[in-house]
């Protein structure tokens, strides 16, 4: 079985590809939704080399996850659902995880910024300046190991539905690369849902680096006094910058 050896890059690597072609796909409707420039930056050679690298650790983990599964040594389950507990387990365990993975991002994180890690290893992944999709997982295979553990240690820790956890290794896969994608695709959130940080959250991070370490949640960040100073002022002046874009783009349409 190498279900997950092969599940893990791949769909990075379909999101890296998504993101990096997103204004191309739609017709150039989403350059108003970039977060710096009037272009989407390119990827760097070393950007490339590092997430192919780092792709293979993906895969390298997910054939441990499968060959873990084969001897039964996860906690791991299949089988459709059968009752309504069921069904609320699954989503019970899927919301665990990821408030599990929340927590362990946010300090694994704030470890990679500590001197010695950050010279050694975080080093690499701060190079990208101007994050794009390709820089999603360029970094060290130190710290490809530490952010893909988190899917082995979820298959360890909770009783977790196959479906689950296919949803959220995708899930977290999906927001490591929207968070780097360089565009800002939800600039009229709720103020309910200030509480999920954004794409601009983490490019703050890559820009200003001692700030901005969550990626679900803006809970710690905010606890612990990481946010940077002028992430709430600046995400309110760029969603006026991008609804203005798209206002002009629309009227230049019609015309």
């Amino acid at each position: 079985m190498i279900f997950w050896t092969l599940f893990i890059p791949i769909i990075a690597l379909f999101l890296i590809l998504y993101f990096s072609y997103i204004d191309v796909l739609f017709s150039g409707k989403k350059r108003a939704y970039l977060i710096e420039g009037n272009e989407a930056k390119a990827p760097d050679s070393s950007e490339i080399k590092n997430t192919v690298v780092n792709l293979v650790v993906f895969a390298i983990f997910g054939a441990l996850l499968d060959l873990s599964i084969s001897k039964g040594i996860t906690q791991i389950y299949s089988g459709p659902p059968k009752t309504l507990v069921d069904f609320l387990f699954l989503f019970a365990t899927f919301f665990i995880a990821l408030a599990l993975h929340d927590v362990y991002f946010y300090w694994t994180h704030r470890l990679l910024h500590t001197q010695l890690l950050f010279k050694k290893v975080h080093v690499y992944h701060h190079q990208s300046h101007q994050p794009n999709a390709w820089s999603a997982f360029s970094f060290h295979p130190i710290e490809g190991i530490i952010q893909i553990a988190i899917v082995p240690l979820v298959a360890f820790i909770l009783p977790v539905h196959e479906w689950v956890l296919m949803l959220f290794t995708a899930f977290l896969l999906f927001i490591s690369v929207y968070g780097h994608c360089g565009y800002e695709l939800r600039p009229n959130k709720l103020n309910a849902f200030n509480v999920f940080n954004t794409s601009l959250h983490h490019y703050q991070h890559h820009k200003y680096v001692h700030y901005n370490f969550g990626i679900y949640l803006n809970l710690w960040d905010k606890l612990f006094k990481t946010d940077h100073p002028t992430y709430e002022s600046s995400f309110k002046k760029l969603a006026e910058q991008i609804n203005e874009k798209r206002s002009l783009k629309t009227s230049n349409h019609d015309e």
